[in-house]
């Protein structure tokens, strides 16, 4: 991408950056000289734009396209302009970082960096700035909202929501060394349907005190419960379609659909026979438990006093068990939210009654919608929301016909509520949420709230499988997040124990947890948010390639190499490190402000976990080829440890913006 102008710092701080900025600068020189001499009319062009990574170092270390621009414009070939505009650079450019500039095919002109200038800016800087080195801070501040996870508290987290809850927890930690004033939030959907049946099958068994962890305790309770009601409801409409002689195709579907929900009955009552048998009892007694539950959605809005001491109650019990599992995966949180709060505090009302006067709202059986699509063409919003002539915007209900509020309509009201104390919000929520995010923006414009529209950032979050297992809550067939970390430290462990046998036994079990952590946030951080995740044990814990345990390795390695010498001593100068694994270990050490600063701005974590990749493999070959130990030349010795020292401390900051914990040893 393009650097913006704060990302290229043109000092110490940004190694890469200052030769990029010298290219950019001497560009823009022979541009200059160019236009004197061709007697062409030019156009003012983005001169930074055109600088890119070449695809691989033989053509240098930055390329530009000028000359493709240019070319157009005199009528020439791509190369013969690369060519002219290489030699007008040379005569008018005095260089420092840059060691050569020349023109190849079919039309770029290359520029490569000065090993010995870019060793000594490089090292130097994060000699001096040792863990601050490359947190390149924004002249642009802002006050952050990032909310994430928000997991409904009626069972235990799965790996599915883990995805949301670490990339937000990364997010929050990149803007924030970006300088940004950065709070989590976690909204506690509990007003819901899911809690509402939770809390059903918990007050049927008596209120029983947790056995175990209290949220794997209620969440088998909510799968439960949400099972036998679902086959209740199930067998009322085949029978009432029975009775009304209904098609047969009809009959059939719900058929299916009932001995689908059955055979999840026998997986539930296999697992957990002592709950399933009196549920299935209890549920059986009531009449209508679609009914009963409907009633304590209802009366929790109206914080009835029995209905909403028992639902806060046993949400209480399962986010114990939320935050237990999200302190063990390094993810905390600023605020916890309760959506039951925006009714109580008549924010939803409000909101409601602010659009039945703006004109986009209709009834349709008793429901209130709100007219998405003739907002979005009022205000002509395609462009801003980046949809298509052609895509359809449904009408977003508001409020039931039972008048109780809907999911979304509360969204709308805590999104607002977030940027009373924030100029910008991050939602970070899964792909099929969507559509929902652009109704909140649309309401934001209905509501004349279009400069929190514009602030206002949908993170989308693709799906995760384990080992190509798909999962349903709903249907408790799902795996916690908490038995994917037991599971990745029990292999962890038994990978330390082969490695290390001779480590005290409370080191080999620390290292296991650093690595266990760290290898499940890394697999799933190194792929892009949006993009669905194939969790796959064996590419998690894998030493070689890709992995936090590849990457931990490069730090253990580089601690080892410290470890042993002791004695430490500065060099002199940074001159002697010519050989090319040494050189291609500056020159990615170089980039890492850049690099950082587009993966907090960009608002993507997958960057520096391909950085982070690229940066081990690079030590890994030069601690393969270089000799520090037993090397002759003590200059030489001083400057590759002062390169080690390099590599382990942006190893370490690198980890620290992932969430991983490096171990020293393995």
């Amino acid at each position: 991408m393009a650097q913006t102008t704060e990302h290229k710092q043109g000092d110490r701080a940004n190694p890469f950056g200052s030769f990029r900025l010298e290219c950019e600068s001497v560009l823009k020189a022979g541009y200059s000289s160019l236009k004197k001499t061709s007697g062409h009319a030019f156009p003012d062009l983005d001169i930074a734009a055109t600088l890119e990574d070449p695809p691989n170092q033989t053509f240098g270390h930055l390329a530009s396209s000028l000359s493709f621009e240019l070319a157009k414009i005199q009528k020439k070939k791509p190369i013969d302009v690369a060519k002219a505009l290489a030699e007008s650079i040379g005569h008018v450019a005095k260089l420092d970082l840059i060691e050569s500039i020349e023109a190849s095919e079919p039309g770029y002109v290359n520029f490569r960096a000065n090993p010995g200038r870019l060793t000594e800016l490089t090292l130097r800087s994060v000699e001096r700035d040792g863990s601050e080195y490359g947190l390149l801070k924004t002249h642009s501040p802002e006050k952050t909202v990032v909310e994430h996870t928000s997991a409904n508290p009626a069972r235990p987290i799965h790996i599915g929501t883990a995805k949301g809850a670490i990339f937000g927890d990364a997010l929050a930690r990149l803007l924030a060394a970006r300088g940004h004033n950065v709070r989590t939030h976690f909204y506690i959907d509990d007003t819901g349907r899911q809690v509402a049946i939770m809390a059903y099958g918990y007050k049927l068994l008596g209120e029983p005190t947790p056995k175990g962890k209290p949220d794997h305790f209620i969440g088998k309770i909510y799968s439960v419960t949400a099972t036998l009601v679902e086959i209740e409801e199930l067998k009322k409409r085949v029978a009432l379609l029975r009775q009304t002689k209904a098609s047969d195709a009809d009959i059939n579907a719900q058929t299916k659909s009932l001995d689908e929900w059955v055979g999840i009955a026998a997986d539930l009552e296999s697992k957990y026979p002592e709950e399933f048998d009196r549920l299935s009892k209890l549920i059986s007694k009531d009449p209508d438990p679609e009914k009963s539950i409907q009633q304590l959605i209802q009366k929790y809005e109206k914080k009835e006093p029995d209905t909403s001491a028992l639902m806060r109650r046993v949400a209480r019990i399962i986010l114990t068990g939320f935050e237990e599992t999200l302190r063990r995966a390094r993810i905390r949180f600023d605020q916890w939210d309760w959506e039951s709060d925006l009714l109580w505090t008549g924010r939803v009302a409000a909101l409601v009654s602010q659009l039945k006067g703006s004109g986009f709202t209709f009834n349709q059986g008793g429901a209130l919608e709100l007219d998405v699509a003739k907002a979005v063409e009022k205000f002509g919003l395609r462009e801003t929301l980046g949809v298509s002539p052609t895509f359809e915007f449904p009408p977003l209900t508001l409020l039931r016909s039972d008048g109780t509020s809907l999911y979304p309509t509360r969204d709308i009201a805590y999104t607002l509520y977030k940027f009373e104390s924030a100029e910008r919000v991050i939602n970070v929520i899964g792909t099929e949420q969507l559509l929902a995010q652009f109704q909140v923006k649309v309401a934001f414009w209905i509501t004349g709230h279009q400069k929190e529209a514009e602030k206002f950032n949908y993170f989308p979050i693709g799906q995760i499988m384990l080992e190509g297992q798909r999962m349903s809550a709903r249907r408790g067939r799902y795996v916690t997040f908490d038995q994917v970390m037991d599971e990745t430290l029990s292999r962890a462990r038994s990978e330390v124990d082969r490695r290390s046998p001779s480590l005290p036994d409370e080191i080999r079990q620390r290292t296991a947890e650093r690595i266990a952590i760290s290898a499940v946030r890394y697999a799933i951080l190194c792929v892009e948010a949006v993009k669905s995740t194939n969790f796959v044990w064996d590419k998690v814990l894998n030493f070689e390639a890709n992995s936090a345990a590849f990457i931990n390795y490069a730090y253990t390695r580089s601690s080892g190499i410290l470890r042993k010498l002791g004695r430490i001593a500065e060099p002199k100068t940074l001159g002697l490190l010519k050989e090319p694994v040494e050189q291609a270990l500056v020159l990615e050490l170089s980039k890492f402000p850049e690099t950082f600063a587009n993966a907090a701005d960009d608002l993507n974590p997958t960057l520096l976990c391909l950085y982070a990749n690229l940066l081990a493999q690079r030590f890994h070959e030069f601690y393969e080829k270089s000799d520090i130990s037993h090397v002759s030349n003590d200059e030489l010795k001083w400057q590759r440890v002062a390169l080690v020292l390099a590599v382990r401390t942006v190893l370490k900051t690198v980890a620290g913006l992932l969430g991983l914990e490096l171990a020293e040893r393995m």
